[in-house]
């Protein structure tokens, strides 16, 4: 059982009322330890308006890039769009192919196969530019390591104008412009766009000097919401505007893909950040991990309804296939970690033959979980390993890749989640100098604890604190949804196992009852003494999505005996 430890607090808060309507306090302490100190920053994080999106022009070149996308379409010039084939990649290629389209440019674009071409703005994309006869490339979420590629396409005379989010190496590309927040000296106030939200702020840049209406591209906040949740980004400031407003264009969206997909999953209201990252994302990724992301992006780009159709149900089927996939590499990693004791070690660094490298990298993030430690997962072919990289809060997996630079052939990403390539005979001396690298870092980013936000008992859940919890959304990385904690909990009525390996109970605090469920806990039922034992709890708030008519349910994420 982990340690449970409460955010930390700021300051003591009481209620207060914006806009006629009074915020319970419970409310405001949370807001408050998470930085939203006064009724200004809360009316904001509550009401986040697209006006206080940031002036695109403050990304370095993005006057230059404006420019020369202006004289692009002033000589009808044929521009390549470049895009990943993740769904940050997928969403941020149809972004572009819509709007500069839109403008008039002749497009053609270009995703790689992930299983042949691998990461980034590649070759084989420079020599498709070539023959289709264009004289840009626009690279979204990727190309900011993609130094030879760019070397090639300028000896094609083709400008390259690079869209990414990613951490810029030592060297950078000679590419015509680089937009990313994340370059040294950029004034840019926020670092943390995705891919798609780098594409949309040069969009923003390029309607302004065209004084083309932005509520057009307003439209497809759709496209920017679903990559930038799927992404992982942290869902704060600039981002949480961008999907805040793309959620509700999504439910009625002009694209028919989209409109295609929330049939397919049965998705028709309600739409949450939850349902982009864990039902819609996985499909859009799903065929890049397994083949090629291609029909991904047609399913975006199809004005054929029919054909939205078919893609939408050949994505689940591609879903199913990842999931069942995922399931066999994670219990042949375990073994395999638990049989060669790297549990014990500060990085986890695995690999075997015929692990699907699109599929690595969720079974990494797994993996990382489980042990509570930075892990990097290899699919061994011949003798090249390639793999994902995912991390624990507090290591950034890319600094220490950077240190073990000589023994990679290919690396890049996040602090959080990478990509890398190395030769099958390095990947021993890989996992000493990680962990040696890791014996540097403070022993308590190793140290799995569970942060709850402020303790809570049934009495405080009212109605209006219930209606003031929505405003929370759309929650993820950086803004979760809130946890709770409370103490000497009964436990009324019957608990059961439902489902894989749930448990569904009742709880009792002070004569007040709220029904709960405990996802993959269904172990702790043994420990249950009805209407003897007691319970504390790290728990979050949300409606029963299996009611007709909605009731409050408690999601418990972590349980145990009361003390008393």
């Amino acid at each position: 059982m982990t340690e449970w430890v409460e955010k930390d607090k700021k300051g003591e808060a009481s209620d207060i009322e914006i806009r006629g309507k009074k915020i319970p306090k419970t409310i405001v302490q949370i807001l408050n330890n998470r930085g939203y100190a006064t009724p200004e920053k809360i009316e904001k994080f509550f009401a986040p308006s697209l006006a206080d999106l940031y002036q695109p022009y403050l990304i370095n070149d993005m006057e230059k890039t404006a420019d020369r996308i202006a004289k692009a379409i002033e000589a009808k010039e044929r521009v390549l769009i470049h895009g990943d084939y993740d769904t940050d990649g997928i969403t941020g290629t149809a972004l572009l192919v819509h709007n500069l389209k839109r403008c008039g440019l002749d497009i053609v674009y270009y995703i790689p196969n992930r299983l042949v071409e691998g990461y980034g703005l590649s070759l084989s994309g420079v020599h498709h530019a070539a023959d289709t006869g264009c004289s840009l490339i626009i690279t979204v979420d990727c190309g900011i390591t993609a130094v030879q590629e760019v070397s090639y396409a300028k000896e094609n005379r083709i400008d390259v104008i690079i869209c990414d989010h990613h951490e810029p190496k030592e060297i950078l590309p000679e590419a015509f412009a680089i937009l990313n927040p994340k370059m040294p000296g950029s004034r840019y106030p926020f670092k943390e766009l995705a891919g798609v939200g780098v594409a949309f702020k040069m969009l923003q840049g390029l309607y302004e000097k065209l004084n083309m209406n932005g509520e057009e591209l307003y439209r497809d906040l759709d496209l920017v919401a679903l990559g930038s949740v799927v992404d992982i980004v942290p869902l704060i400031s600039e981002n949480r505007i961008l999907v805040k407003h793309g959620l509700k264009k999504i439910v009625k969206s002009d694209k028919i893909g989209l409109q295609a997909l929330l049939e397919e999953t049965g998705l028709t209201s309600g739409l949450t950040a939850y349902h982009l990252g864990f039902i819609i994302g996985p499909r859009v990724n799903a065929c890049g991990r397994l083949r090629h992301a291609k029909e991904a992006l047609e399913l975006f780009l199809t004005p054929d309804k029919k054909r939205a159709r078919e893609i939408a149900q050949t994505l689940s089927a591609d879903n199913r296939q990842r999931q069942e996939l995922e399931h066999q590499i994670y219990q042949e990693a375990r073994e395999l970690i638990t049989r060669t004791g790297q549990e014990k070690n500060l990085i986890i660094v695995a690999g075997k033959e015929n692990w699907h490298e699109g599929i690595v990298g969720i079974v990494a993030s797994r993996i990382s979980d489980d042990f509570y430690r930075p892990t990097i997962l290899l699919d061994l072919k011949k003798d090249i390993a390639k793999g994902s990289a995912r991390s624990v809060p507090g290591f950034d997996i890319i600094k220490a890749l950077n240190y073990c630079d000589r023994l990679l052939t290919k690396h890049g990403g996040h602090s959080q989640a990478a990509g890398l390539e190395l030769k099958i005979d390095d990947i021993t001396e890989l996992q000493k100098e990680l962990n040696e690298y890791a014996k540097k870092i403070e022993d308590w980013v190793f140290t799995k604890k569970s942060r709850y936000d402020i303790k809570l008992g049934f009495k405080e859940i009212t109605d209006e604190f219930l209606y003031f919890l929505t405003f929370f959304e759309p929650t993820g990385m950086a803004n979760p949804l809130p946890v709770f904690m409370d103490q000497n909990f009964e436990v009324v009525g019957i608990p059961r196992v439902v489902g894989n390996d749930h448990l569904k109970l009742t709880l009792r605090q002070e004569g007040i009852v709220f029904n709960a469920i405990a996802f993959g806990q269904a172990q702790q039922i043994l420990d249950i003494e009805v209407g003897k034992t007691k319970i504390d709890c790290l728990y979050s708030i949300s409606e029963d999505s299996f009611s007709r008519k909605k009731k409050v349910i408690l999601k418990i994420k972590e349980m145990k005996k009361s003390v008393v």
